[in-house]
């Protein structure tokens, strides 16, 4: 919020305009997973297992599926394969990435 408000205070010194903002919606990325967590060590697994990839966690926000889960004291870890497509037009999976990453979550319940 901090940098978005500069950039308005600037851009009404800039133009003479002036700038309201307000904040309809937020939310605060809850605690993260821990990398040593089952549930990440696990997905690892079955991920290498499967594709044959070397996962590495990563955190990407607090956006996503897991963090209702983390926001309630849960370890959860989120994964897809993808096509570096974020949720754009024409959004799309390829088959064989959602066939292989069912095969990844359906291992992951074996563990």
């Amino acid at each position: 919020m901090e940098f978005i408000k500069n950039i308005a205070v600037r851009v009404e010194i800039e133009t003479g305009v002036s700038i309201d903002i307000s904040v309809v919606n937020m939310s605060n990325a809850p605690p993260a997973t821990s990398t040593d967590s089952a549930i990440v060590v696990n997905l690892q697994k079955a991920i290498k297992a499967v594709l044959g990839v070397e996962a590495r966690p990563v955190g990407i926000g607090g956006g996503t599926c897991a963090a209702i889960f983390r926001n309630n004291g849960y370890p959860a870890a989120v994964w897809s394969t993808n096509e570096e497509m974020a949720h754009e037009p024409d959004e799309a999976i390829k088959i064989e990435n959602l066939v292989n990453d069912a095969k990844v979550f359906a291992l992951l319940c074996l563990y």
